[in-house]
């Protein structure tokens, strides 16, 4: 990232800290737009922050780190949704549609066009698909979509979730930590000149980057939340689906624009691993903190209630990401697969009655497929992969 974009990102989120310390008032259109520019810019300033980080950690922990830090806009909106759900139960359905939409994006379209994108980049010198090593990502991935069928089949999302799915990421997170350490130079632009930096210098400059862009989501979410439900009411459109779709899209569009990058750059593993990852800790992480700011909301340890649409969204996403998980049990990605999942996920927007049809074909499909490749023996060799990179 060059300078003059790093400034316009530093004051995409200035401009909102500006308008909050002097309570400037604004029409509620213009509220969301520069709400949005700021979610955005934070995510930017997020994701350059913890991509240069991996100079002091592990890649594999960068990796998660960078994953958890990019989608920080997601949660922050995502928790306002729930928190506000433990006092109006309408908001409850858009913490879930908010979470669920999030959840399909990364599965269904960035993993698709990060291949995509990376295939046509390189298909004259002869690559038609992407070889992954993400063997723990991949692991942990399946390991949530699993839980997510079990909250599926009990209807609801309770404390006791949240502890078990918080106790998956941050087991995730130790494994992680513990794999080598291949550390990451930078030959231009801001991450040059940050990882240039002598360490303690550098260790302040996250401190101070983290902070601000911290500080702009916090100021965001909840304009942002609550101007998109009512732009929605106001024009016609439904707000479910703008909290569903445009909210995770914005949230988490600097994620997309990162990965995007890094596949161009000839890393087609690292950028799928990264989203892989996202998937991960918004499946045990963003999950968890329904019901905890639910609870919150309602001012007691609250049991969030699943009805039945919201239960088959749910199982669409989790179907879905099981697919997926399928589709690349063998470490490969191919052309082909990255097109008939970007073709499922479009599938389901003219064909939402039948979301629950959908899902009952991709859990049908996932299973055969698994048959067809032996899925059990890579995924053994998954776990021994995973151990042995672990120790040390």
């Amino acid at each position: 990232m060059n300078l003059p974009i790093f400034i316009i990102f530093l004051l995409g989120i200035l401009q909102i800290i500006i308008i909050k310390i002097f309570n400037i008032e604004l029409n509620v259109y213009l509220t969301t737009l520069l709400t949005a520019i700021a979610i955005i810019s934070a995510g930017f300033i997020l994701s350059l922050t913890s991509e240069v980080a991996q100079k002091d950690i592990p890649r594999s922990f960068a990796t998660v780190f960078l994953a958890l830090i990019a989608i920080l806009p997601e949660y922050a909106v995502d928790i306002y949704l729930a928190y506000m759900g433990g006092k109006n139960p309408q908001y409850a359905h858009y913490a879930l549609a908010n979470m669920t939409g999030a959840n399909r994006l990364l599965v269904g379209l960035f993993w698709s066009i990060v291949a995509i994108i990376f295939i046509a980049s390189y298909f004259k010198k002869g690559i038609r698909r992407i070889d992954l090593d993400i063997h723990l990502e991949k692991l942990f991935l399946l390991i949530a979509t699993i839980y997510g069928f079990i909250i599926c089949l009990k209807g609801s999302i309770t404390i006791i979730d949240a502890i078990i799915l918080i106790l998956i990421f941050f087991f995730y997170g130790f494994l992680a930590s513990q794999q080598e350490h291949h550390e990451v130079e930078f030959e231009f632009g801001i991450q040059k000149a940050i990882t240039s930096l002598p360490k303690h210098l550098r260790i302040l400059t996250y401190i101070f980057l983290f902070s601000y862009a911290g500080i702009g989501i916090l100021l965001s979410a909840k304009p942002f939340a609550e101007g998109l439900i009512h732009i929605g009411k106001s024009i016609g459109i439904s707000e479910f689906f703008l909290i569903q779709w445009v909210a995770p899209f914005a949230s988490e569009s600097p994620e997309f624009i990162i990965v995007l990058i890094l596949a161009l750059r000839g890393y087609g593993s690292w950028a799928l691993g990264t989203l892989i990852s996202s998937e991960v800790n918004q499946l045990t992480l963003l999950v968890a903190a329904i019901p905890i700011a639910f609870s919150f909301g309602a001012n007691s340890i609250s049991i969030f209630p699943l009805d039945n649409i919201q239960v088959v969204e749910l199982l669409l996403t989790v179907s879905l990401s099981l697919f997926a998980i399928t589709l690349i049990l063998n470490d490969k990605f191919h052309l082909l697969e990255a097109i008939i999942l970007l073709f499922v996920f479009l599938l389901t927007f003219p064909l939402k009655e039948y979301h629950f049809e959908i899902s009952i074909i991709l859990i049908a499909i996932s299973i055969l497929n698994i048959l067809r490749i032996g899925g059990i023996s890579y995924l053994l060799n998954t776990i021994k992969l995973v151990i042995k990179s672990t120790q040390r």
